[in-house]
């Protein structure tokens, strides 16, 4: 009983194939062979207008002003040129199969009496040209198609749906704010309850203006603009009417965790960032914009920053290579050393040399200065305080480096006091708290550098007794 039920499945599934490959692989060319044929004559660029209906029923019409794209139903909005470029590629690059059948007198069976997907579009010169996709095929690698007011029932690549199927949400430009990133020259963070930071951008250079002034990490204020630049919407709460003080309030939006403010010159915009909405995303809107949206919660803790996450936290810009000078100061004594550079015309494996020249001139140990530079070009801020004690072991550091026409300086002070030591840097507010042993390796690489060779007295020979 168990075999026959087998046997009639195998035959249902043999017959569903058969009749397959009867209508649909029957007019392929054995050899693959055969010229693709354009679906459209069109350019991209020749496109005026298109109306897509989705899967879901959603209809979208865009039009070009200009380079741009917008939305004009069922909304009035930008629309994401990205997206938009893609399906005007897609339209005039798209290829037939292959022509099932010249005439169908039945386009049921092949999804095509309601078509699933729709694409309408008009060129700028007039002509009105359509695209109806319906069901996939049983192997799912291709859908059948028409095209324009052409009866014969044609077959089109499969992917060509995940092209199409859009709805007004995937074809609207989702971006947060509306940002030029190359033109931005500062960005605010204000967390509730909690200090405003303030970035100032002077060309590619960050620094922290509030609450302190200070000199920013590129890397992490740099992101925070790269992430409010690329933020996406993932769904719209309302649009198109200001939000009432009961819907602000229910999105969390009357006291906002926080708000990003970026400036271009004379232009601000600023984001609002509210409420949960669920365990992924938060409600948001742009304060200039009749507008609510979510957003993945993750860009909340992406944007609340404390000011010591944004503050450089290598105490010295300069590397032992780049360095020309060093001048350093302990228990009241003062060390200088010098680097001279090959001359021209000199061996072309010649390398650099350092040589002291306080408190004399002298030769110096090369590996063991490059070791004491390293360890100060390594010193970083676990965190920050506002101010130093006084007193305590204390190294003062004076740097030169760069080129050697227009060379940099910088200044520091290294001050351990117990089990605690500061760097306090010239030119930067507070003082950061380093670890100490990166204070002791220091400490250990100056003393090998600065204290004299031991001295050997001979011993007498014992006389000769014999």
């Amino acid at each position: 009983m168990r075999g026959g039920r087998s046997l009639l499945v195998l035959l249902v599934i043999a017959l569903g194939l058969g009749a397959y490959i009867y209508f649909v692989e029957r007019e392929r060319d054995p050899a693959g062979t055969e010229a693709r044929e354009e679906a459209f004559d069109v350019q991209p660029a020749d496109i005026g207008e298109i109306t897509i209906r989705a899967a879901s029923g959603e209809s979208t019409t865009l039009r070009k002003s200009g380079d741009a794209w917008s939305l004009v139903e069922p909304v009035s909005a930008p629309a994401d040129n990205t997206v938009v470029e893609s399906l005007l590629s897609s339209l005039s690059t798209m290829e037939i199969d292959r022509v099932i059948e010249e005439s169908p007198t039945d386009l049921a069976p092949f999804g095509l009496e309601a078509p699933r997907l729709q694409v309408t579009f008009t060129t700028t010169g007039g002509a009105k040209h359509q695209l109806a996709m319906g069901a996939t095929t049983p192997t799912s690698s291709g859908m059948y198609a028409r095209v324009d007011d052409n009866p014969r029932l044609l077959l089109v690549p499969a992917f060509l749906e995940s092209t199409f199927n859009k709805t007004p949400f995937d074809l609207r430009n989702r971006r947060v704010l509306d940002v030029a990133r190359d033109l931005v020259d500062r960005v605010t963070i204000a967390p509730r309850g909690a200090t405003a930071v303030d970035l100032r951008r002077d060309g590619v250079n960050w620094r922290l203006a509030a609450p302190v002034e200070a000199r920013a990490d590129f890397s992490p204020a740099d992101s925070i603009l790269s992430r409010l630049a690329t933020a996406q919407m993932t769904s719209i709460v309302k649009e198109g009417a200001a939000p009432t003080a009961a819907e602000l309030r229910a999105w969390g939006l009357d006291a906002p965790q926080l708000t990003a403010t970026v400036g271009a010159g004379s232009t601000t915009a600023t984001l609002a960032l509210g409420g949960a909405r669920d365990d992924t995303s938060i409600y948001a809107r742009d304060l200039a914009r009749p507008i609510v949206f979510t957003v993945d919660s993750s860009l909340l803790a992406d944007l609340r920053k404390e000011p010591a996450d944004l503050r450089v936290k290598d105490i010295f810009e300069f590397n032992a290579f780049s360095a020309s000078t060093l001048d350093v100061t302990h228990a009241g004594a003062t060390t200088a050393w010098a680097k001279s550079t090959p001359a021209s015309g000199s061996d072309p494996a010649a390398q650099p040399t350092w040589s002291r020249t306080k408190p004399d001139a002298g030769e110096v140990n090369q590996t063991a200065l490059t070791d004491l530079l390293n360890a100060l070009s390594a010193l970083r801020a676990d965190r920050f305080v506002p101010q130093a004690p006084s007193g305590g072991d204390t190294i003062d550091v004076a740097v030169r480096f760069g080129s050697s026409d227009s060379p940099s300086e910088e200044h520091a002070t290294l001050r351990r006091i117990g089990n605690t030591v500061y760097a306090v840097k010239g030119g930067e507010p507070g003082a950061a708290v380093i670890p100490a042993g990166e204070f002791e390796t220091v400490l250990t690489h100056l003393k090998t550098l600065t204290t004299p060779p031991a001295t050997t007295t001979a011993t007498p020979a014992a006389p000769d007794t014999q």
